[in-house]
């Protein structure tokens, strides 16, 4: 049994649950948004789980591994303000529940295991790791001290200003808007306090050829190269999207790139990974980051990069395996 951790909203989850069905594999979808979760029956007892969602029954011990497109209870953009208590105590103790879930599925495989996904989202691991490996990495300064940001902008101008965390957020009007990599001068941190102010993340901005997005599944690479040069919205960062002037196409990634980026997931710890590289005038590689449960279906609809075929092949695989495990057992 294949369970599929996601909310009914996913399109990935949508696109590859009728792959499953087509392949006649057993799966339990469990959607963790909040209407499907006042809909859901649970039930622990002397060590057993089930779960009741939409008349659908899973008993955990059925799953043998386990995709990982959501870890707790995913709120709508309104749910996220003006909780009241009795909202804030459903969502704390269903979250609670999720992860003695998950702790009773620490023996299945895993795409990615919740608590490493996790720590693989850290973007200071992140530049551990790289820099171990030899990435390049653009300069990066993170601090609230507004002499040492100052300085920096200074010495590595132009640099942009990035956010750790990437959210929505509601502004004055009601209405609810991402913040992406915008570049930054010393005169817009003059806002910026000397006291109580959170840290801030700046980066030499690199002059781009183009962008690539990486993605891992398991031992299989699919690279595309995003030219986000060819767009006055996107050129900066190409999540503005403005995909009609913004050419995506699949390529081969350099022998030595491919390399690092497997030992960089073997690190990590992680068999899924959406990488994000940006390649400067003289074809050097920068890496940015890596989204452990990042989002993929539109690289593969526009470059036709196989990269569902790919997870489909990771459950087929897994489930394959217990059952040769089994047999071996037998024989």
């Amino acid at each position: 049994m294949i369970l599929v951790l996601t909310d009914s909203n996913d399109a990935h989850a949508n696109h590859l649950i009728e792959k499953i069905e087509v392949e006649e594999l057993p799966y339990f979808r469990f959607n963790l948004e909040v209407a499907s979760l006042l809909d859901t029956y649970y039930t622990f007892r002397n060590g057993e789980i089930s779960i009741n969602q939409s008349k659908r029954v899973l008993n955990i011990t059925d799953v043998k591994c386990v995709w990982n497109r959501r870890n707790f209870v995913e709120l709508l953009l309104e749910e996220s303000y003006d909780q009241d208590m009795d909202f804030k105590l459903w969502k704390n103790e269903w979250n609670k529940t999720l992860t003695g879930i998950y702790n009773s599925l620490k023996n299945v495989d895993w795409l990615n295991p919740w608590r490493l996904a996790y720590i693989a989202e850290n973007k200071y691991l992140q530049m551990e790791v790289a820099t171990k490996l030899g990435f390049r990495i653009p300069e990066t300064l993170i601090s609230n001290e507004i002499n040492e940001l100052k300085s920096f902008v200074s010495l590595y101008n132009p640099v942009v200003l990035k956010l750790m965390n990437q959210d929505f957020y509601k502004t004055d009007k009601n209405e609810f808007k991402g913040i992406y990599v915008n570049k930054i001068t010393i005169e817009d941190l003059e806002k910026f306090g000397n006291s109580n102010e959170n840290p801030i993340v700046l980066q030499k901005y690199i002059e781009k050829s183009f962008e690539v997005r990486y993605t891992v599944v398991g031992e299989d690479h699919f690279v595309c190269k995003i030219e986000s040069q060819a767009s006055s919205i996107a050129n900066i960062d190409w999540r503005r999207y403005d995909i009609p002037h913004t050419p995506h196409s699949a390529i081969e990634p350099p022998a030595n790139i491919k390399e690092k980026v497997t030992y960089f997931m073997k690190e990590l710890n992680i068999e899924y990974g959406a990488l994000d590289f940006v390649v400067d005038t003289l074809n050097d590689w920068y890496f940015l980051e890596v989204n452990s449960m990042g989002q993929f279906l539109w690289i593969e609809d526009l470059t036709d990069l196989k990269i569902s075929d790919a997870i489909l092949k990771w459950f087929k695989n897994k489930l394959n395996l217990k059952v040769n495990n089994y047999e071996s057992i037998l024989n």
